[in-house]
């Protein structure tokens, strides 16, 4: 939908002139705002407890940005610190266990009788009878990830039990706990809406705002930038009149908000754009599923994100975002500009706490704009909402309808094939692109592959920010294979086996004072698709983070010497393996450290740092 600016904005603009001050527009503005253009929910107030026996701090909110998601929960602070007992927010029971390399790591769901989930994740060890539980189902299937579902009889639950300890466990990158609250279909809820205690008064802060000019895309078509004065939730522009050189336009704002005490900066909940006292647009971050969070590439300037460090969040509704968090009964926020004179647009935000900010300014269209740009004939553009197939020299391209969020400036280049490619080398398009689905490639040989080494290739993936590598289906001479990015791509042969080194191995391999052992296991091109260590002929159990297999010492590595052969495959099947000795007795008394030398060492270091 495109809002037409019409005779009736004159007499809008005569009354607007007479604002003369920020504060002035926004109680004209907010009177009008907020109304309820979003479905009421009717959230349990208190029903849920803080999972954790600290005063909860966040460090995420829902709806923060991230890296192809939004965050789908709550980061809660624990101090820098890992092991703090985690609680249930509320009765129920536990319904479902998820162990795994990345995501949530370890993690607890518990369904409660009001038809909500909790989800906590990001953990060490689960409470004892939960842990053996467990541990037992992964010795006697072999395998450490686990995801499974429990009935309601079997570890039932009662609001505030201990149920777990905090960790840094799957794709944490420092320890906290991730919750999250799910109702009966699986849409994640914003816990803010559900009065766990966070006191927050602070409004959201408004940075920046930018201009789009939307005739033809918002991909390779830099916004400008505009900038603003004011604080404490009262905002206009250094500018006092914007003049814009489009005739269609959007805004963009890079703003941030803060809950509490915390220093983190956290999403925004809720904003709205109003032309001349008309709401035109909205989104309100209430809920969503977690396969629809990869959206946020459509509700960011990607290109800004993916060149630089800056978060510009889209105040518009690109065509290709399918995302349910806008206002159904408002437009899309594309602003058709039918005049020259100046119109009066305020751009407002809102908390989970209900504390609001407001940005005020008036704009108008320059009295000429240019003319529409025109594309280069080898380029394709390519629509949203539109299948897409390519076929060009040696390779082939399918997109379905849901894979772009705007019109995409589309190109195949052919490059020059390194001497290690049995293929040519393809750049589609543009790695500044975001892609919301998978799309297939398919890449003919450029020279004769035995059939014995086709099992050693690969379709690889790359950029200057990222590298991908996967085994396709083949069709003859071509192999074909899923991404979900745009890039450089080329066939290459693998016949090179992932790498095992022990890390961090005591003096004589003498284990007896170590708690864990850890290995790191990398491969040249591709992932590493099976692990196995084996101990004295018996299966043991890894751990993993990241490219780190950690087994820590248990009853299943008796005291004695013993012998682990370790077993690692990478995605062309190419196998590596070492043995390792290592001895495991009882623990042995270690040096006693003179405390009061070290203090007066201490003492005397500290001093000489005053005396420079």
């Amino acid at each position: 939908m495109v809002l037409a600016h019409n005779q009736k904005s004159k007499i809008i603009y005569q009354k607007w002139v007479l604002v003369i001050s920020p504060l002035a527009v926004f109680l004209l503005t907010t009177s009008l705002a907020f109304s309820q253009y979003f479905p009421s929910n009717n959230y349990p107030p208190n029903y849920f407890r803080n999972p954790l026996g600290i005063p909860m701090e966040l460090s995420g909110n829902f709806g923060q940005l991230r890296s192809d998601h939004f965050h789908m929960g709550l980061d809660i602070r624990t101090n820098q610190k890992e092991n703090y007992p985690v609680y249930a927010a509320a009765e129920g029971y536990i319904s479902r266990i998820k162990v795994e390399r990345l995501g949530y790591g370890r993690a607890i769901y518990i369904a409660h009788p009001n038809g909500y989930t909790t989800l906590y994740a990001h953990l060490n060890d689960f409470y004892d009878t939960l842990n053996n539980y467990i541990k037992d189902k992964q010795y006697k299937e072999e395998k450490w990830e686990q995801d499974f579902e429990l009935k309601p009889n079997q570890f039932p639950i009662t609001k505030g039990q201990f149920i777990a300890y905090s960790g840094n466990t799957g794709g944490s990158r420092g320890a906290h706990l991730h919750f999250e609250i799910r109702d009966r279909n699986g849409n994640i809820q914003n816990p803010l809406l559900f009065g766990l205690p966070l006191a927050d008064k602070a409004a959201p802060i408004i940075h920046h705002l930018f201009v789009y000019d939307r005739n033809y895309s918002t991909y390779h078509n830099p916004p400008v930038q505009v900038d603003i004065t004011g604080g404490k939730g009262l905002y206009t522009t250094k500018d006092s009149l914007l003049e814009v050189n489009s005739d269609k336009i959007s805004f963009g704002i890079s703003a941030e908000d803060l809950i509490g005490k915390s220093s983190f900066k956290m999403g925004l909940y809720q904003a709205e754009v109003w032309i001349d006292s008309v709401a035109v647009f909205a989104f309100r971050m209430n809920n969503f599923s977690y396969p629809n969070s990869r959206y946020i590439n459509a509700c960011i300037d990607y290109e800004e994100r993916f060149n630089g460090d800056t978060y510009i969040q889209h105040l518009s509704k690109l065509p290709g975002n399918h995302l349910s968090i806008f206002s159904k009964s408002l437009g899309d926020g594309v602003i058709e500009l039918k005049d020259t004179l100046p119109h009066h647009a305020a751009v407002i935000l809102k908390d989970a706490a209900g504390n609001i900010s407001s940005l005020s300014f008036l704009y108008r269209r320059k009295d000429t704009v240019p003319a529409a740009r025109s594309t280069n004939a080898d380029i394709t553009k390519l629509q949203p909402n539109n299948n897409f197939d390519l076929e060009k020299e040696g390779i082939k391209v399918s997109f379905n309808e849901m894979a772009f969020y705007d019109t995409v400036p589309f190109k195949v280049n052919v490059l020059n094939a390194p001497q290690q490619t049995v293929s040519s080398v393809y750049n589609l398009c543009c790695t500044d692109i975001p892609v919301h689905t998978y799309y297939d490639v398919s890449i003919k040989l450029l020279q004769q592959v035995p059939d014995s080494l086709r099992s050693k290739v690969l379709m690889q993936l790359s950029s200057d920010k990222y590298a991908d590598a996967a085994k396709g289906d083949w069709n003859g001479n071509w192999m074909q294979a899923s991404f979900e990015r745009l890039g450089t791509f080329q066939l290459v042969m693998d016949t090179i086996a992932p790498s095992i080194e022990f890390v961090n191995i005591p003096k004589s391999n003498d284990y007896s004072n170590e708690n864990h052992l850890t290995i790191e296991v990398k491969d040249n091109l591709s992932a590493i698709k099976k692990f196995r260590a084996v101990l004295d002929g018996q299966w043991l159990m890894f751990s993993r983070k990241d490219n780190y297999y950690i087994y820590n010492f248990d009853g299943h590595c008796s005291l004695g010497t013993h012998q682990l052969l370790v077993t690692a495959e990478d995605e062309s099947g190419n196998i590596a393996q070492q043995a390792f000795s290592f001895i495991k007795e009882k623990p042995k008394p270690q040096p006693k450290t003179n405390k009061k030398k070290h203090k007066a060492l201490t003492k005397k270091k500290s001093t000489k740092k005053k005396r420079k």
